[in-house]
């Protein structure tokens, strides 16, 4: 009972989070958009239309959206944080050795593969624990799959916007159990290339009631990463975006005829087939420096935010075109952090370039397939 113990466990938490969560967001939301409507617009309505533009429909809409999930990401890494201090998570990867073993990995592969669901970057740096090489690079191969709390964002976001409360947690975890599921079909490919010769050592620590002071320090760790990162990055990314979508001034703003109309169309006969219009694809695009920049992009392109765009989303887009978008994020190639971290721990250059173009392939084939079957079934 030990397997659907744990799968019925983890499913348990994203009940937890949506039900806890999903009230604590929408508040969040209607108080950015009331603070731009209320105080921000009249504030900045003398100045020139693009600088006005610019802190508005790009920055605030882009910051604005992304911060409105913060309460959602917390209770997610709070419910983590206590699975694994409580000695759980060993028990874990004892429980997923054997099985893991047929995938030419083992338990700690498993362990670091939940570590990538906080952020890949630290997880692909608890691999140097492994002396064999092989499972070093088969273990790095996998760990980009996991669902990292950038890509958690950007579900959450669709999730909310499309799909009934109701069947939002089965979604969400259905996404968990595909990124398994595409780690384990990428080990099982490639493990007689990459030879584990380690044998599994584990200290099992005894069971414990996590204290208040460790979750909650153990909770803010994880979203200051998230927050640092998510600043870094969207403030350079929205407003990239917010040009693309703006320029040439004789377009209409978002339309065709821009900058990024004519790179979405562009792509359109690779995305097309997956159900990802042009303005999707620019979030992907951009999405490929940090997972970060999605959801704050959609708010730049659609130039809303908070309960608009949830709207806007929900109007414009299928829950077929959603999911195989949904798809495409939570497998395509990782951010240029991952990719960095793996360039640098690997020190391969040829193991890099498998690392990036694999998981782009296998996007590609999975979000078709889910997209072709799904809309001749159900559109």
């Amino acid at each position: 009972m030990g397997l659907p113990l744990f799968f019925g466990i983890m499913f348990l938490l994203f009940e937890a989070v949506f039900w806890l969560g999903t009230p604590l967001q929408t508040a969040l939301a209607a108080g950015f958009s009331a603070l731009r409507t209320a105080a921000l617009e009249p504030s900045l309505a003398g100045l020139p239309r693009v600088l006005s533009g610019v802190l508005l429909d790009g920055l605030y809409n882009g910051f604005g959206t992304v911060a409105s999930f913060v309460p959602l990401i917390i209770l997610f890494f709070l419910c983590m944080a206590i699975v694994e201090d409580t000695g759980y998570l060993s028990r874990a990867a004892f429980l997923m050795d054997a099985l893991m073993a047929r995938f030419g990995l083992d338990g700690r592969s498993f362990v670091m593969i939940l570590m990538g669901f906080g952020c890949n970057v630290p997880a692909l740096m608890g691999t140097r624990v492994m002396r064999s090489r092989g499972l070093r690079l088969l273990t790095m191969m996998v760990i980009p799959f996991s669902l990292c709390s950038a890509r958690l964002q950007v579900f959450l976001f669709f999730i909310a916007a499309v799909f009934p409360p109701r069947i939002a947690p089965l979604v969400l975890f259905s996404l968990y159990v595909i990124s398994i599921a595409a780690a384990m079909l990428s080990s099982l490919l490639f493990k007689r290339r990459f030879v584990n010769s380690d044998p599994l050592v584990l200290e099992m620590p005894p069971y414990r009631f996590p204290t208040l002071r460790q979750i909650a320090l153990r909770g803010w760790h994880e979203v200051g990463h998230f927050l640092r990162r998510a600043t870094r990055f969207i403030a350079v990314g929205v407003v990239l975006i917010w040009l693309l979508t703006h320029f040439p001034a004789s377009a209409a703003p978002g339309g065709t005829h821009t900058w990024a109309g004519h790179l979405g169309d562009w792509m359109s006969p690779v995305l097309g087939p997956l159900g990802i219009d042009p303005k999707l694809t620019l979030a992907l695009i951009f999405g490929f420096v940090a997972k970060e920049i999605v959801i704050g992009s959609l708010a730049v392109i659609y130039a809303q935010e908070g309960s608009a765009l949830f709207g806007t989303v929900a109007h414009q887009i299928t829950w077929i075109q959603a999911y195989s978008f949904m798809l495409f994020t939570l497998i395509y190639t990782p951010c240029l952090s991952t990719i960095a971290t793996i360039r640098g721990e690997a020190k391969n250059r040829a193991f890099s370039v498998l690392a990036v173009a694999w998981p782009l392939a296998l996007a590609w084939v999975v979000s078709f397939a889910f997209y072709q079957a799904a809309h001749r079934l159900w559109a």
